[in-house]
C-alpha cells in the first residue's frame, strides 16, 4: 500500500475512539434533549456525517485488507450495517407516503372533508417520521456497538497476553 494511504489509515484509526465518544454524545443528546434550534440540529447532523465518514473510511481499509469478498461480508457485516443510511431510506418512504396521502383527495369532496383527510395524512407522516428517527437512533447504536466491541476485545486480548 502507498505510504500516503498508510498515513490516512493511521490517522483514521486514531479518529475512531473520539468518533465513538462523539457518537455516544449524539445518541444521548438525540434521545434525552428536545430542541427547536435548527443550528443545533445542523451541528448534530454534521457530527453524525463525520462519524459515518470515519467509519466508511475504516470499512474501506478493512475491505482492502480482507482475504476475500466472502470473508469480508462474513466478518464485517455489522460494520456494513452500521454505515447504512437508514434515515435517507425512511425519508424517501415518508415522502412517497406523503405524496400518495395528499393525492388521494378527490375534487368532489367538501373542503372540510379534504382538510380533515390531509390532517390525518399529516399525522400519519409525522408518526412515520418519528419511526424514522427511532430507526436513526437504532442505526447509531449499531454503529457504536459495531465499533466499540471489537476494540474492547482487542484490548482484552492484548492485556491477557502479557
Amino acid at each position: 500500500m502507498n505510504s500516503f494511504w498508510e498515513k490516512v489509515e493511521k490517522v483514521n484509526s486514531k479518529l475512531i475512539p473520539p468518533a465513538l465518544i462523539l457518537l455516544l454524545g449524539v445518541i444521548i443528546f438525540e434521545l434525552f434533549i428536545e430542541t427547536e434550534s435548527h443550528l443545533l440540529e445542523l451541528i448534530i447532523q454534521i457530527a453524525d456525517y463525520f462519524i459515518i465518514a470515519v467509519f466508511v473510511v475504516d470499512l474501506i481499509f478493512l475491505a482492502v485488507k480482507a482475504k476475500s469478498t466472502k470473508f469480508f461480508f462474513k466478518n464485517y457485516w455489522l460494520d456494513i450495517l452500521a454505515i447504512f443510511p437508514f434515515v435517507i431510506f425512511s425519508k424517501f418512504i415518508g415522502g412517497i407516503f406523503k405524496l400518495f396521502a395528499t393525492t388521494e383527495v378527490t375534487v368532489g369532496q367538501a373542503i372540510l372533508h379534504e382538510s380533515l383527510e390531509i390532517s390525518k395524512a399529516a399525522v400519519r407522516v409525522e408518526r412515520f417520521a418519528k419511526v424514522g428517527r427511532l430507526i436513526q437512533q437504532g442505526a447509531r447504536v449499531v454503529r457504536l456497538v459495531s465499533k466499540a466491541i471489537p476494540r474492547f476485545k482487542r484490548r482484552k486480548l492484548k492485556y491477557m497476553r502479557t
